[in-house]
């Protein structure tokens, strides 16, 4: 941020690989034969067929004899910041093409074109002069521009190879590279002429913006709008039988927040600051708040407020003043000015002064002098705009459709939910509507070429599968197609009551009485007992109902601490505790979880006050879901998906389910990733034990070290669950990983499970499956095929159409949508030594969605990966730093951003990443080895229990 020991520019200046294609798999495999499973036949044949619609356009033809030439563009002199469009939309650049079909060539914007059609030796040169229209006669030629363009041959791109992968006549390679990455640009050449492209997405910048608006007010005084654009993106696809050619154009309505333009800076500023803070300019104006600030050693530095000010940086605007000669020139915010010469002051248009006229002249003396403007916020830090110089902030305006880049606060993410969920009939109008818009039908690049999409949404044939019974160790419920079931009604008690019985617990509440009175507290508790009795729940006692002194009742460690001692003085060692808060959200929360998790080694289940005081039944039954698996229990269990056993699982298939998932820090943190590994430790696959560990910086492989500590925690439940047996069967889910990591999952995570167990002389076979809902694939049922809303039905199934061409992947919508549209998930099946029969993979699959431990619906994705989504989420309370560090999860994490930039720390892990990042505290805390200290006996098994628990619930 800082400008020290430069000098100031002056005011006018001295002048003037692709990642938008979704890969398959195998095109990451760097050379070797793919290892991925291939579907073959195995297509679903239970359920009822239906037919679905996607949003996805058939590719009918393209005509594979083209000759297609690739060019590099070299420009010199080369200058990251080259005006490489106006170079090549040049007059000069136009003239040396003319023979040779210019409107046929497609230029990726930085070095590579192609064209159909060869020019003469291959090469051709020309020179640019920028300013050669506009330069009087003899004037000399400014740096800058004047440029070199050369446009050489490099090779011919055969399209034949891409329809021989197509086929699987040939495997993946550097040349069916080539021919996609000329696919994609062939298709947004014209578009990109029209619209505004970022990376796979259009914006239509005649459109308006929507503010985000929250009760018929802008949450942040128009400082973010949001423009719906089209995302447009060529996939490989399943419809040869169909009419294609196993091309498809995939599109989708794209919501985006963009800078609100045409507003100066000082404007902009002001509403950034209040977005950031709320505390900002209550008391100062914005001169005051951006006042550079004394240290220590009598130096200065920028304040709070200005270290929010890097947010602008490469912001484009324009200088609008009277008397101005050069209009619409665009420029870039290179910095705010910060420099210690400039004193208390700051770097200012009074403070700032350079050479005019043959004498030191200030910023402000200078406007007033040459243009006649007086400048109104002289007292403002001014912008560095490089060599477009010292910009007075009231000045410059900020060009419209400029992508915000940045975490939105909560506020701001609630108002752009509002805007972006659509129920499908909408959005389905929205997506034709745009891709109307693009007009591909009359484009002249892919008429030459003989492409030819189908007009409307592809149709698919599909299966709905049959929703399962959800089954109770007394009562059964019949959820059907409605996706969700109740508890509180009729007899109905957990499959597994909690293992160990409930006899030392209570609850108290943040805040004391004010939060929530005792004497509600006291309901709840009463109610909440009486409902767990019923649903089968073992509990010895009544919960303690314990008011925190208040002179600590706003500490979340000491309350816990506090009330700890009162439950184990009378009770004996803590098993769980309640905590009630006053809101979601509380900034108590990942206190009070690092307490009881780490320190004290005791369950605690959290509660908002509104809940309490409410008691409502259905809420206190879904918190018995909760305690129960906490507690060792479990809520339900499907029928076997493998025939008629009486076993959940083959019995002669000792199955070890995996869930894997890894979550980074949110954009602008410097928090390590932290890796969560689940694993069943019941035969039922219910519940699932947790481990947790940090792993780098940005790294998406799980480390080796936490795998075999992974593995040697869990695995450990995994036998007690299974009579000490052997796994034969490893199912490993995997979410959060792109087509470009499949096969680093199989050598790096896979390999390192296969060598532990087999240093264990254990030689399991392995089915492993990748699960996103990073994409943009959604369904629409034909007429009256889907819910009330227009969503699928929980149970469809999609096998064709929107797959790949010949790998085994599938998509499952086996939830009920609660807003918007449903996405449903992609599962792909990377490997599968175990040879599992289809129907009974994708059963189990779905059966077992609906035995969350914690939901009356159907969960959207296999539980042990949502499982090791909560692990991981919950792991950020363990980290072992400071509280005064701030939040880490939910919706504080914003605020520890914006405290962390506000004092100046480095925000952004790539620089990072591939350093060790420190532990987590333990779960549990450590525990002296048998014979040693002086542990009594139950907290040792407390603390013991929680560490195979699901303690993360």
């Amino acid at each position: 941020m800082s400008n020290e020991g430069r000098p100031p520019p002056g005011p006018t200046g001295p002048g003037p690989s692709n990642t938008r294609m979704e890969l398959p798999p195998d095109a990451y495999m760097e050379g070797r034969k793919s290892v991925f499973t291939l579907r073959g036949n195995k297509f679903n044949s239970e359920g009822t067929p239906d037919a679905v619609h996607v949003n996805q356009y058939r590719m009918k033809s393209f005509d594979f004899s083209k000759k297609i030439y690739q060019y590099d563009v070299l420009i010199s002199p080369d200058d990251r910041k080259l005006p490489t469009k106006k170079i090549m939309e040049s007059s000069a650049v136009k003239e040396a093409l003319a023979p040779y079909k210019p409107e046929l060539w497609i230029y990726d914007g930085k070095k590579l074109a192609w064209a159909p059609c060869k020019v003469d030796r291959g090469e051709i040169r020309t020179k640019v002069d920028l300013d050669a229209a506009k330069r009087p006669p003899g004037a000399p030629i400014k740096p800058g521009s004047v440029f070199h363009v050369t446009l050489r041959v490099t090779t011919e791109i055969n399209m034949k190879v891409l329809q021989g992968y197509l086929n699987h006549e040939i495997d993946f390679s550097s040349k069916v590279m080539e021919a996609l990455n000329f696919m994609d640009h062939l298709l947004r050449q014209g578009p990109s002429q029209r619209f505004l492209a970022i990376k796979r997405n259009f914006y239509d910048p005649s459109q308006k913006g929507r503010p985000l608006i929250s009760q018929g007010r802008s949450v942040d005084n128009n400082l973010v709008e949001v423009h719906k654009g089209l995302y447009a993106s060529i996939r490989l696809s399943h419809n040869f039988g169909q009419g294609g050619i196993r091309l498809a154009l995939n599109c989708d309505v794209a919501n985006t927040a963009f800078w609100v333009g045409n507003q100066t800076v000082d404007q902009v500023v002001s509403k950034l600051l209040v977005s950031c803070d709320s505390g900002f300019l209550r008391g100062k104006d914005l001169s005051q708040e951006l006042r550079p600030q004394r240290r220590q050693d009598g130096g200065f530095e920028s304040s709070p407020a200005f270290k929010h000010l890097r947010k602008l940086r490469r912001l484009k605007f324009t200088v609008v003043h009277r008397n101005r000669t050069q209009t619409g020139k665009v420029m870039s915010i290179q910095d705010i000015m910060f420099d210690q010469q400039y004193g208390p002051d700051g770097a200012t248009a009074r403070t700032v002064k350079f050479d005019f006229n043959g004498k030191p002249t200030s910023v402000f003396d200078y406007y007033r002098e040459k243009y006649g403007v007086t400048l109104r916020l002289a007292n403002l830090p001014l912008i560095d705009a490089g060599k477009g110089g010292a910009i007075p902030m009231e000045l410059a305006f900020i060009e419209p459709m400029q992508r915000y880049m940045f975490k939105l606060n909560p506020k701001q993410t609630d108002a752009m939910i509002k805007i972006a969920v659509t129920l499908p009939p909408q959005r389905r109008q929205d997506i034709e509507s745009k891709v109307q818009g693009l007009n591909l039908a009359q484009d002249r690049l892919l008429q030459h070429y003989g492409v030819q999409f189908e007009n409307s949404f592809s149709q698919t044939q599909a299966r709905i599968l049959q929703p399962p019974t959800v089954d109770f160790r007394q009562g059964q419920q019949r959820p059907g197609f409605n996706g969700r079931w109740r508890l509180d009604q009729g007899n109905i008690k957990f499959w597994r009551p909690n293992s160990i019985p409930l006899k030392a617990w209570g609850i108290i509440a943040m805040g004391g009485d004010r939060v929530c009175q005792p004497r509600a507290m006291a309901n709840f508790m009463d109610k909440f007992k009486n409902s767990f009795v019923r649903h089968g729940g073992n509990c010895q006692a009544a919960g303690l109902v314990l008011s925190v002194p208040q002179t600590i009742a706003s500490n979340g460690a000491e309350s816990v601490a506090w009330a700890h001692s009162q439950i184990r003085a009378s009770r004996g060692y803590t098993q769980i505790l309640f905590i009630v808060v006053e809101h979601k959200n509380s900034p108590h929360y990942e206190r009070l979880k690092k307490n009881a998790d780490c320190r004290w080694g005791f369950l605690s289940q959290v509660l908002t006050a509104k809940n309490v005081e409410n008691a409502d039944g259905q809420v206190i039954s879904n918190i018995c879901m909760k305690v129960n698996a906490k507690l060792g229990g479990s809520t339900a269990r499907t029928p076997t998906p493998f025939g008629k056993i009486a076993t959940y699982f083959p019995p002669n298939r000792n199955t070890m389910m995996i869930g894997v998932d890894i979550s980074h820090a949110p954009p602008g943190g410097n928090n390590a990733s932290v890796a969560a590994m689940t694993m069943n430790c019941d035969p039922d696959g219910n519940r699932f034990a947790a481990a947790v560990e940090t792993n780098g910086y940005r790294t998406e492989m799980i480390a080796p070290k936490n795998m075999n500590s992974f593995m040697q925690k869990l695995s450990t439940a995994w036998r007690k669950g299974h009579r000490n047996a052997a796994p034969n069967h490893v199912i490993y889910f995997r979410d959060g990983v792109a087509e470009g990591q499949f096969s680093q999952v199989l050598d790096i995570e896979v390999n390192e499970i296969r060598r532990f167990l087999r240093d264990r002389k254990i030689n399991a076979k392995f089915t492993v499956i990748v699960a996103t809902k990073r994409h943009h694939i959604r369904f629409f049922p034909q007429q009256g095929g889907g819910d009330q809303k227009g969503n699928p039905k929980p149970g469809l199934l999609v096998e064709k159409e929107v797959t790949h061409p010949f790998m085994w992947d599938f998509y499952l919508n086996s939830h009920k949508a609660i807003q918007g549209t449903s996405r449903p998930v992609h599962y792909y099946i990377i490997l599968d030594e175990m040879g599992c029969p289809v129907n009974e993979l994708q059963r189990m699959i779905y059966h077992q969605c609906y035995s969350y431990a914690r939901s009356t619906t159907p969960v959207s994705i296999h539980p042990a990966i949502y499982y090791a989504h909560l692990a991981g989420k919950r792991a950020r309370c363990h980290e072992d730093t400071a509280t005064s560090d701030g939040f880490r999860a939910g919706a504080k994490g914003h605020e520890m951003i914006r405290d962390k930039i506000a004092k100046g720390q480095t925000i952004g892990s790539s620089m990072m990443k591939g350093l060790e990042a420190p532990e987590l505290l333990e779960l549990g805390g450590r525990i002296p080895p048998d014979g040693q200290g002086n542990m009594p006996a139950d907290e040792r098994m407390q603390r013991m229990f929680i560490k195979e628990t699901m303690w993360y619930i």
